[in-house]
């Protein structure tokens, strides 16, 4: 099965400094890295321009190795990786850098890797427990690039910025896979600040899309910068805020378009935000509602996957997002979701950062937010006129920021940590 799906081998792949890396010259590049890749069963990816995470991704795989991709590169994450996998590599993006990345092939060739082998094994966020492994045969990512590209890219060119790391779910079937199955290319940088974002899509041609998460799309809205044209936004790994793709929207006049997925299943349906809280499945899933839950089942995926999410469905392969079952609290006999609780606290003007959230064996809901202007008790009497009393977040701390990580989602463990230091700065 092919890595690169049949396109014009002199079209980019990868826009590197402004200039193009041909789908030719990745496929040579690949072929070489592979021949040097030590015998070894695990390669840990921890490569950040995309050309290289790309080349090493594809080089593993040519020699039949399997890509791991950590949840984050923290030195204990990445100690506990090494010792479960201790046939492995380390790739960083040093190691990739004395390929020759701009000379073409002579001859036209393929990159073919056996369908059903696993080629990588990726991590759950950890944000409601402990990471868990994900691995994924080659038929699998190959797929969620095809229905990812047949859904946002069709048959044009698009020119791709990213904010996202490409070893989380959403940013390899978007900064890696989409590109492999389509011909839409991928800007090697990762920016961060909104200027970077701005830089980066000014060096590409149009036309251009850029892939983000809420976070970073609410700072570039606060920044009230302006963007190069753009064909849509691409969000996932939290609910997208309406009034921040309104705001997107309306300052850009690019679509804000959200996946709904997972590491588990990648992509599992699409929306446009503004126009309201139906999802439409991807192509070939269906939701089937049992006594446990809801099942996706999907032709590209092993088996059916039950979901962790409160589901309504509707007709046409739609359904309304209720939230997760996980977040559903109740208390003293009333409902309330941690998801709408954290949007009443953005919502206060002031708020720049902020979630409620319930720790473990708690009885009462706990909140972080950030705010230059305003102090706890001002927060909570503003809270007080949106929700029930008996969800009001004690205690409530300021920090001077959210503990997120690289795709902007806040870990179980990363919460309960912040507020624990949160509660020993205010008692000293």
């Amino acid at each position: 099965m092919q890595l690169l799906n049949h396109y014009d081998d002199t079209q980019p792949l990868v826009w590197q400094h402004g200039k193009p890396i041909t789908r030719a010259a990745f496929t040579h590049a690949a072929q070489q890295l592979a021949q040097q890749l030590p015998a070894v069963t695990h390669v840990i990816n921890l490569c950040s321009g995309r050309l290289n995470f790309m080349l090493v991704f594809a080089a593993a795989a040519l020699r039949g190795q399997i890509t791991l991709l950590p949840p984050n590169q923290t030195p204990t994450a990445l100690e506990q990786l090494r010792g479960a996998h201790p046939h492995h590599i380390v790739m960083n993006d040093a190691e990739v850098q004395y390929l020759d990345l701009h000379r073409d092939s002579d001859n036209h060739t393929e990159l073919n890797v056996e369908a059903q082998r696993v080629v990588a094994t990726l991590f759950t966020s950890g944000s409601t427990g402990l990471p868990q492994p994900q691995p994924k045969t080659w038929q699998t990512l190959a797929r969620t690039g095809e229905l990812d590209a047949a859904r946002f890219i069709g048959d044009r060119v698009v020119n791709l910025v990213a904010t996202v790391p490409s070893q989380h779910m959403f940013g390899l079937q978007t900064t890696v896979l989409m590109p492999f199955m389509s011909r839409c290319a991928i800007d090697d940088s990762r920016p961060f600040f909104p200027a970077d974002i701005r830089a980066a899509l000014a060096s590409l041609p149009p036309p251009r899309a850029l892939v983000t998460t809420p976070t970073h799309l609410r700072t570039c809205v606060g920044a009230d910068i302006e963007l190069p044209s753009l064909e849509f936004i691409l969000s996932a790994t939290a609910p997208m805020p309406i009034e921040v793709a309104e705001q997107a929207e309306a300052r850009w006049r690019a679509p804000v378009l959200e996946i709904y997925g997972s590491t588990e299943a990648g992509a599992i349906a699409t929306r446009r935000t503004t126009a309201g809280d139906v999802w439409q499945l991807i192509a070939g899933a269906q939701l089937q509602a049992t006594a446990e839950g809801m099942v996706l089942h999907a032709a590209h995926l092993p088996a059916p996957l039950p979901l962790s999410d409160v589901i309504e469905l509707l007709p046409d392969h739609q359904f309304r997002l209720l939230g997760r079952a996980s977040e559903q609290l109740k208390i003293a006999g009333k409902r309330a979701s941690v998801s709408e609780l954290t949007h009443a606290l953005l919502q206060i003007e002031g708020v720049s950062d902020g979630v409620i959230f319930m720790p473990p064996d708690a009885t009462r809901t706990a909140g972080l937010f950030v705010s230059d202007t305003l102090q706890a008790a001002q927060i909570l009497d503003a809270l007080a006129q949106r929700i029930d009393p008996v969800f009001l977040p004690r205690p409530l701390h300021r920090v001077t920021q959210l503990p997120r990580n690289a795709t902007g989602k806040l870990t179980q463990a990363d919460l309960l940590t912040a507020l624990t230091i949160a509660r020993r700065d205010a008692h000293e």
